[in-house]
């Protein structure tokens, strides 16, 4: 009895170590990983992503990802660095430019005609070019504090943002910071949002907040 028990726990043992090999040998790749150009460019989120691309990244070369990044900066402030910034060379480019635009009043009509502006000069230098929209993240309760209240304007934002990606199909994938990281009341985690100040990802939060990053990356790079 305790050796047939013995042989059914080392197949088990077998069987799941094969499974931990095939996932080892298979991992998500992009296509052309080791040749495409990645830029991140945004306000002060991106900044904070400086140093994460070997780990949150992986498969695409950390010298092939520039991280771009100006905190406080609203879009109106980041669109004269596109040109610099964003070169005709790279394939992808991951956007977060809102925050500061709700932080301090910018209407929504008025931020989205800037992102469609920003939008319209990346695709004439690269008509092929991916170009990854991040809406808004929540405020985590803290905010409050700093910022007030800013959920409707958050909301506000969101809605707005999802319907630029119809405008532009064959370039531009909305990516969504805003439902993995809220709470059902419009807050966002303070596990997650846990830089101090509840607008910041902090050193737990990055984890995630990189996942949503990379998984839109990878898929739209497959696109």
């Amino acid at each position: 009895m305790r050796t047939k028990r013995a042989i059914l726990i080392a197949l088990v043992l077998l069987v799941a170590a094969c499974g931990a090999q095939v996932g080892v040998q298979t991992p998500l790749v992009p296509p052309g990983a080791l040749t495409v150009n990645v830029v991140l460019f945004g306000h002060s989120w991106i900044w904070l992503m400086q140093g994460f691309q070997p780990w949150a990244i992986p498969n695409i070369p950390s010298n092939h990802i520039a991280v771009d990044g100006y905190p406080g900066y609203t879009c109106q402030q980041l669109l004269p660095l596109v040109a610099s910034d964003v070169p005709a060379s790279a394939n992808a480019v991951f956007v977060m430019a809102a925050t500061n635009d709700v932080i301090q009043g910018v209407p929504v009509a008025t931020h989205v005609a800037c992102i469609k502006s920003m939008i319209g000069q990346m695709i004439t230098e690269n008509p092929h070019m991916r170009i990854l929209l991040s809406n808004v993240p929540p405020f985590a309760p803290i905010s409050l504090k700093y910022i007030g209240d800013k959920r409707a304007a958050v909301t506000a934002y969101n809605q707005a943002y999802a319907g630029i990606p119809p405008l532009y199909p064959n370039n531009v994938v909305l990516v969504d910071m805003w439902t993995p990281l809220v709470d059902v009341n419009g807050w966002g985690l303070p596990n997650i949002l846990d830089y101090g100040d509840g607008i910041h990802f902090g050193a737990n939060g990055r984890y995630a907040v990189m996942g949503v990053i990379r998984d839109a990356l990878y898929s739209g790079l497959a696109r």
